[in-house]
């Protein structure tokens, strides 16, 4: 009864995953995700495909580039009681940009025996050791390191995740770096004074001083090296997993997006001189584009309400002397400004106008007779769809 209300459970579950995430099919005969055709854009997506009943753990990771540089996102399918159905289900919660290519790595994990850990792990510290042995030097007086503390703990790190690599565990957990008591000893061992009065030895019993002070030396670096073997068996000590197949699917295409940009008809005041109180303005009706600095399935709401806009006013305007002010080029005044979406259709627009004294020749650019004003305006706007070759 139980089991079946589990399978229950998770096939709910999976059915509103349907409703939530877009579905990507991996083929692994053909090497393809779905079908061939170009992968989700803009939404939330989850990669669906067989599997076989020894593998008990897939991943996936999605880079931005081919060269696998740049990791954007890494999900996992577990294999459980509940979900033996023979098909892997990862959700990819990263939103792809449209028109773009990315490369998807598939990797497939089956268990290993405790033999198999067992031996993984003396491999890893039989490493170490070695490593720790060759960033020792043992002179007359002092032990000392070869390299500073936090680059031989560094490069421990990386020993440690490379030879680990190809495993996985059920835990998700990767290693996070030898601790600080590793570090702490390494730094005793550094600063450990290795004279003659240590030993309580002879001034004249040579050889038998340097052995001891080897042998005291060694019994610190054998220390460290305990602490490690420590950390390592500890890293081991789980349900460990290792790579047994690896598809990379690279420049994948996502779907073609629309580039939208909105015509704008509005109104709007030009601001010529004055204060407050004496204030000193023009307006008149302008027709424009809107370039949107964010879409709505990418970028926050402030980001894809606003806009940068540019247009003409189509009508010429007036100085604060009542005279004719036009703009250079067309003959009209040009405008640029930031926008904002404040209802569906509505943007308000704020920032300046070209404008150019009124002269015979108002279609010659006279950069002396070419002054900027601030504006402000509201416009109604209609999205239409540049495809820009798409």
């Amino acid at each position: 009864m139980l089991k079946n209300l589990i399978t229950l459970y998770a096939l709910l579950f999976a059915v509103l995953l349907q409703g939530q995430y877009a579905t990507v099919t991996f083929d692994p005969e053909r090497n393809t995700l779905n079908e061939g055709q170009p992968i989700p854009a803009e939404t939330a997506w989850h990669l669906t495909g067989p599997v076989g009943d020894n593998i008990h753990l897939a991943e996936a990771r999605v880079y931005e580039r081919a060269d696998m540089k740049r990791l954007l996102q890494t999900s996992q399918w577990k294999r459980s009681e509940w979900n033996s159905d023979g098909r892997f289900l990862i959700p990819i919660d990263m939103k792809l940009q449209g028109n773009s290519k990315y490369t998807v790595v598939l990797e497939f994990y089956e268990p290993v025996s405790d033999a198999t850990t067992a031996a993984v792990a003396a491999e890893m510290k039989s490493y170490l050791a070695g490593y720790i042995d060759e960033s020792f030097e043992i002179g007359k007086n002092r032990a000392r390191l070869l390299k500073p503390v936090n680059e031989i703990m560094a490069e421990m790190d990386l020993i440690m995740r490379k030879g680990s690599a190809n495993y996985r565990s059920r835990l998700n957990m990767p290693f996070a770096g030898f601790s600080q008591l590793v570090e702490e000893k390494l730094k005793k061992i550094n600063d450990t004074n290795l004279n003659m009065s240590r030993f309580s030895i002879k001034s004249d019993e040579a050889d038998v001083k340097r052995d001891q002070r080897i042998t005291f030396a060694r019994e610190q670096m054998d220390g460290v090296k305990s602490v490690v073997d420590h950390e390592v068996d500890s890293y081991f000590d789980r349900e460990l997993m290792i790579l047994r197949d690896r598809t990379v699917i690279a420049d994948q295409s996502t779907e073609k997006v629309k580039h939208l940009v909105a015509l704008n008809l509005g109104y709007g005041g030009v601001y010529n001189s004055g204060s407050f109180d004496d204030l000193s303005y023009s307006e008149g009706p302008y027709l424009g584009i809107s370039f949107p600095l964010g879409r709505s399935q990418m970028s926050s709401r402030f980001m894809s309400n606003s806009s940068l806009s540019a247009g003409v006013f189509l009508t010429n305007l007036e100085n604060e002397n009542g005279r004719e002010v036009t703009g250079p080029l067309v003959g009209r005044p040009l405008y640029a400004a930031y926008g904002y979406k404040v209802f569906r259709i509505l943007r308000v627009n704020a920032g300046a106008t070209i404008l150019q004294q009124n002269t015979a020749g108002q279609n010659e650019l006279d950069l002396n007779k070419i002054y900027l004003s601030p504006f402000v305006g509201i416009s109604l706007e209609i999205n239409f769809w540049m495809g820009l070759g798409q």
